[in-house]
């Protein structure tokens, strides 16, 4: 194989010095951000005093060379460090004009073979007008009354000359056939090493001067793409020792075009890709409308109700000339800041009984970089690599919570306070309660010392029925005999069938008056501010918190009332 870059080097100032070729370069250290890599290889040599080029060759595509940085041990300096790209003849040129001629004598033989069929339909044309002449009447007939042995001598030589020029053009059409196919043949192995005729490659030369005779260790450190790091968690549950186990995973891959093998892993929460300072204003301008002349008017929507209302998910927001706006929509179907619906994700395979080695974390001014202390093999075929972070075991405190008017299900989640010295990223979690798997769920970002939710499904032990007791109309309020009253009316039947005590919230809600006219009274329970056992938020969804002893059944009353003016229509009650 010959090397196009080799003479171009001795042209360069760095052919000055003595190149050495780096020995036995591998991959030892690799730190893996969410979409890159930096990686370091290094090697052991000998050195003589004076100046020497140390070769680094085949470094990975992906590799950014602006990036690339060399640190080292030994009686030497660093004089500087040039990455680039070259390129190498890989496909010597007798090859591909060997395959020019052959495709320059195919062609010949093909160009042959077509001027021969020309010929042949040639003479087929000639015998068939004189056989057109001979037998045709009229001025060009020639002999028309030729002797009957000499019509059949010519007859039968004229179908003779046919069928020998119609096996002859067959036989050039196949041969013609055979000959287009080891043209393409020819045609796609020539492509194909055109293709692979130049290489591109990145190199390092790494220019040191050695002070004395020495041992030198290198290693050359730079930053590829192709690669990245996603968290994973698998959570277990003990309800009876009220303990959180967060098994805390990365899902590594890479496609760098080298594979590292038994590499010491660290992996950064920094996210290099994105810009390091804040984003800039621009003047924001305003100016005069100016109205555009049309045609006609579009027909306008029908102007609301006076009374109209908004409902969104069954729930009644009183409106007078406005609908909801979409952060009002959002407010509205919220239950507060530990209500969030678990979405499907990918769970990672199920390790509980392995070993984890202490992880050790490198807290920055904004990012945490964890060193693993196993070495890994990960492939470059982009696989995902379950690496193992950090086990953490935390207290947990229980809380029951439903939503009756909506779901009789009452479900059960656990807080816990990251007590770890690092961040759990956002990433897909599997969660398991005393042993048993019950859900799949996000892990959201929780830095450490913040506390967090893992939710855990139902529980059927405890129940809460949802029970209306009356909706009735009444008139004449306590000082105006003309004001219209609809009282509503509700039970909640709670019962605790565990045999220990449990904290139960249970969240519901009274209307929102968005009018002057209409009033909505919470008249059971009495509200004047909140309370340990009862809430109210300003979008008026409404909290009991209540402690259950084993085996309790409880009884919890909700009564509300809508006041308006007799004759002043409302729907969506």
């Amino acid at each position: 194989m010959r090397r196009l870059f080799l003479p171009l080097l001795a042209l360069s100032p760095f052919a000055l010095a003595d190149e050495i070729p780096a020995p036995d370069v591998k991959v030892s250290e690799v730190t893996v951000y969410s979409d890159r890599a930096e990686v370091v290889r290094q090697t052991k040599l000998k050195l003589t005093k004076g100046e020497h080029t140390v070769i680094f060759d085949n470094l990975p595509g992906a590799t950014d060379l602006s990036s690339t940085r060399m640190r080292g041990e030994g009686a030497f300096t660093l004089i500087d460090i040039r990455a680039e790209t070259v390129q190498s003849l890989e496909v010597e040129d007798a090859r591909i004009r060997q395959f020019q001629t052959e495709l320059n004598k195919l062609q010949r033989q093909r160009d042959e073979i077509a001027k021969a069929n020309a010929r042949l339909e040639s003479q087929k044309s000639a015998l068939d007008k004189v056989l057109g002449r001979l037998t045709g009447v009229g001025k060009e007939s020639i002999n028309p009354e030729m002797d009957p042995a000499k019509w059949a001598a010519y007859l039968n030589f004229h179908a003779n000359e046919i069928t020998r020029i119609g096996q002859t053009v067959l036989q050039n059409q196949n041969q013609l056939a055979d000959l287009a196919k080891e043209t393409d043949r020819v045609t796609r192995e020539m492509n194909e090493l055109n293709q692979h005729r130049y290489k591109f490659h990145k190199v390092a030369r790494v220019k040191i001067e050695a002070k004395e005779d020495t041992e030198a260790t290198l290693a050359l450190s730079y930053i590829v793409t192709g690669t990245g790091w996603a968290p994973s968690y698998d959570i277990r549950v003990d309800s009876k020792e009220k303990k959180l186990q967060v098994f805390y995973n990365a899902e590594v891959r890479q496609s760098t075009g080298e594979d590292w093998k038994g590499v010491a892993l660290k992996l950064s929460t920094a996210q290099p890709g994105l810009i390091g300072r804040e984003p800039l204003l621009s003047p924001w301008f305003i100016n005069k409308l100016v109205p555009v002349p049309v045609a006609a008017a579009a027909p306008s929507a029908p102007a609301p109700l006076e009374a109209g209302v908004a409902v969104t998910g069954g729930n009644l927001f009183f409106a007078k000339t406005k609908q909801l706006n979409k952060a009002e929509q959002q407010n509205f179907n919220a239950f507060g800041a530990d209500a969030r619906e678990d979405r499907d994700r990918k769970a990672g395979a199920n390790h509980y009984n392995m070993e984890f080695e202490r992880v050790q974390v490198a807290q920055g001014g904004t990012s945490a970089t964890f060193t693993i202390a196993r070495a890994y093999d990960i492939l470059s075929n982009n696989k995902s690599v379950k690496v193992a972070i950090a086990q953490e075991a935390f207290p947990a405190t229980f809380r029951y919570t439903c939503v009756p008017k909506l779901d009789n299900h009452v479900y059960l989640k656990a807080n816990v306070v990251n007590k770890s010295d690092y961040p759990f990223l956002p990433g897909p979690t599997s969660v398991y309660l005393d042993g048993a798997f019950v859900s799949k769920a996000d892990m959201e970002l929780v830095p450490a010392g913040q506390e967090f939710w893992t939710y855990l499904g139902v529980d059927q032990n405890i129940t809460v029925e949802h029970k209306e007791i009356a909706k009735r109309e009444e008139n004449g309020g306590l000082f105006n005999s003309k004001i219209a009253r609809t009282v509503h009316e509700y039970l909640f039947k709670v019962k605790n069938s565990k045999n220990t005590e449990v904290d139960l919230v249970i969240w519901d809600q009274i209307p929102m008056s968005n009018h002057e006219e209409i009033k909505v009274i919470l008249e059971e329970p009495k509200y004047s501010k909140d309370s340990d056992t009862f809430k109210m938020t300003e979008q008026k969804f409404v909290e009991w918190r209540l402690s259950l002893q084993p085996s309790e059944k409880r009884e919890v009353p909700f009564r509300f009332t809508i006041e308006r003016p007799e004759g002043f229509p409302i729907v969506g009650q």
